[in-house]
């Protein structure tokens, strides 16, 4: 793990981006439980319902679809609360908007897109994900990158994630947006094991 942050560091250093040599290691690979192929694509799946009331559609009408092609076990409690509220908050809102970034990490995952973490999702994202149609062949035939490729993101959106969260802390302009950043290490840290529980993925720095 000590080899891939020094990798990591080195690469932000070669992009403009010191980070300090003090930060610690993400997790091994005996301390995590990665997800199977199957979680991924099922999440995706849900996901494209979910982020639905980020834009003004209604969780009534995104329950009965998410529960119709039999995905509410890759739906978080959270999201579960929120589908059934008749009216959500601005901010739950905006929440639920950016996970697209979450998809768009979730799909690499299984080889759908590429991650470039300067800009924001492929405009094209929605196009690659099962919606209004049974998932149950995209889910069972995804298949996940190889897992060092997936402990690789996750170390380098941790370290991403404390330029990021530091720049803005400290008034420096920054290339990234945090925003971004912190979903897609969210999707990452999930899929690579760190924690099971969608809601409780720490985004500490």
């Amino acid at each position: 793990m000590e080899e891939l942050k020094s990798r990591t560091t080195d690469y932000l250093a070669s992009v403009g981006m010191e980070v300090p040599a003090h930060l610690p290691t993400i997790e091994g690979m005996n301390e995590v439980t990665p997800r199977s192929a199957k979680d991924v694509a099922g999440r995706l799946s849900a996901l494209a319902y979910v982020i639905g009331l980020g834009f003004g559609a209604k969780g009534s009408e995104l329950l009965e679809q998410l529960q119709k092609y039999d995905l509410m076990s890759f739906v978080s409690e959270r999201e579960k609360r929120l589908l059934c509220e008749e009216v959500i908050g601005d901010q739950d809102k905006v929440d639920m908007s950016w996970q697209t970034e979450c998809v768009q990490a979730l799909a690499w995952c299984i080889g759908l897109v590429e991650l470039d973490h300067f800009h924001h999702c492929d405009d094209n994202l929605a196009q690659k994900i099962p919606f209004k149609i049974d998932p149950s062949e995209f889910i069972k035939g995804a298949k996940l990158r190889p897992i060092t490729e997936i402990q690789a993101q996750s170390d380098l959106l941790y370290r991403m994630h404390w330029y990021a969260r530091n720049c803005r802390l400290t008034g420096r302009e920054c290339d990234l947006s945090e925003s971004i950043i912190s979903e897609r290490r969210k999707a990452i840290d999930w899929a690579y094991g760190v924690e099971e529980n969608w809601d409780e993925v720490p985004m500490d720095t």
